[in-house]
């Protein structure tokens, strides 16, 4: 196979580095056609012309990157990163050790061509990948432990069968209750990982909150499903697919929230035109409330399209001024921000990595938000506060992808930090918080508001915490995007990929 050795074993190389995937049959299949000899010139220079493209299209497809489909439907998006910031990402790809581990083998392979006969070994090398069970689509021979691709394709079809059967309820307030402001503040990548990455899960700031999830599965990687899975969390959770599909106005928390009499306002610290996030708020969320204006306070981060980002305060301190000239007795606000999304920069600084001014946009950010907490006690009137980030920002990155990248919802960008405060409290407030333990997601936020509206919390004489979160949903790990799942089984996790197999997935 002459220099066509080199690419099977620089793919292998990958491979089992846990840098790509590799498909056995598909590789010995091409690698059988270019064994093939063939003595006519001509016909050799067509092989090659031909093989050029299929080899570029093959190693695509070993890769974690999402399917050609995928980047076609986001070629619009895509066109709209700057170019700055599609450097930066380009330069995330390279692997120091991993381009020397290349590079000694480029060097082998030249050093020993003419001495040994490479092409029956390097064939023979692409069998070994049907050995490695850890990496590789499972195998009969795991039935043993009980773990084979039907029966994991079976767990999941009876996971959404069961959660299409679940829901919560809202019980309209007493008229004698004292009313309160429900504010959800649903933060753009940020993950329990991520916290753990730049040392700040012990931010004084996560020790305001009254009750804290540690395994929150926010069950989406990208913004738009992940919005619209929260905004539809009065039912369980849906396949992706399903999620631009008309929903039961039952399923959708602000639409129960209006009925309970809150008022829905909604604010964003961007203008909500990439991917139509807005238009996924309002037309799959449900929540048709215009945004509030942000005229008038300037922009300090330009995103990666360019269009500006305002500051989490200044938005947040702009509605509560109007929201306290409102005659309205009860408002539920969905606040979404964007200020720690990848490829952020400074308006002062447009050079800046976004990567590197992570940590320091989230200190500001969690400053940002201590000081609203301080300005809505200052201010006497009651809320629940529940803080809910969209998904992690994969900072760590791991061998299957690029830091920054979240095509695979894994655990480190689907568990995040969730925190519900309560303000206006007298003589109530939580001398530690209450932590949730067990697996949740969007369904136990809404049951817990449920909870919130029909056993009022604020008058009462003696508040019981914990009977607040006693029997909040569990919802075991599953989550996806478009073209990949990662499902939960046991104390492991697997993959199920775009082609339709499942991998066990080592995180």
């Amino acid at each position: 196979m002459g220099i066509w050795n080199l690419y099977f074993a620089t793919k292998l190389a990958l491979f089992f580095g846990h840098y790509m995937g590799f498909h056995v049959f598909a590789n010995l299949a091409f690698a059988v056609c270019l064994f093939i000899p063939i003595r006519h010139t001509h016909f050799k220079l067509l092989r090659l012309v031909v093989a050029i493209p299929i080899a570029a299209v093959l190693f695509y497809y070993d890769t974690w990157l999402p399917p050609f489909s995928g980047l076609i439907s986001q070629a619009a998006n895509l066109q709209q990163f700057n170019l700055s910031y599609l450097i930066e990402l380009l330069a995330r790809f390279i692997s120091l050790p991993m381009i020397a581990v290349l590079a000694a083998l480029g060097m082998a392979y030249f050093l020993v061509r003419k001495k040994v006969w490479l092409s029956p070994l390097v064939l023979l090398a692409m069998l070994i990948p049907l050995l490695d069970v850890g990496t590789q689509p499972i195998a009969d021979e795991q039935a043993a432990g009980q773990v084979t691709d039907e029966k994991l394709s079976a767990s999941l079809e009876y996971f959404y069968s069961t959660e299409k059967l679940r829901s919560t309820s809202f019980t309209p307030p007493d008229k004698s209750d004292l009313p309160f402001d429900i504010i959800f503040l649903n933060i753009c990548s940020l993950s329990w990982d991520d916290l753990d990455y730049v040392k700040e899960k012990d931010n004084p700031m996560f020790k305001r909150f009254d009750i804290i999830f540690t395994n929150f599965n926010a069950a989406a990687t990208y913004s738009g499903p992940s919005i619209i899975r929260l905004l539809r969390g009065s039912c369980g959770q849906q396949k992706h697919a399903r999620l631009y599909d008309p929903i039961n106005a039952q399923c959708q928390t602000f639409n129960n929230l209006q009925q309970m009499g809150f008022d829905p306002q909604l604010v964003l610290n961007h203008d909500g035109q990439y991917g139509n996030l807005l238009g996924d708020i309002q037309q799959h969320g449900g929540l048709q409330a215009a945004p509030l204006s942000n005229a008038g306070i300037p922009p300090y981060l330009n995103s990666f399209d360019g269009s500006p980002i305002y500051d989490d305060y200044a938005v947040l301190a702009k509605w509560w001024a109007n929201r306290l000239t409102l005659p309205a007795p009860r408002v539920a606000l969905y606040y979404n921000s964007i200020s720690l999304h990848d490829g952020n920069r400074y308006v002062s600084n447009p050079a800046s990595n976004s990567r590197e001014i992570y940590h320091p946009r989230l200190l500001k950010l969690l400053d940002n938000l201590d000081r609203f907490f301080a300005s809505l006690s200052a201010s006497g009137r009651r809320a629940v506060v529940v803080f809910v980030p969209e998904h992690g920002a994969a900072m760590r990155g791991d061998k299957m992808q690029i830091s920054g990248m979240r095509e695979i919802p894994s655990t480190g960008i689907g568990i995040v930090p969730v925190g519900i405060k309560l303000i206006g409290l007298t003589g109530n407030e939580a001398t530690q918080a209450q932590i949730v333990f067990q697996a949740s997601s969007h369904l136990a936020v809404a049951t817990l508001l449920s909870n919130f509206i029909s056993h009022n919390p604020f008058g009462v004489t003696k508040l019981d915490w914990a009977e607040y979160v006693r029997d909040l949903p569990v919802t075991e790990y599953v989550a996806e995007n478009e073209d990949i799942v990662v499902m939960r089984r046991g104390d492991a996790y697997y993959l199920r990929s775009k082609d339709g197999k499942w991998v066990e997935y080592a995180q």
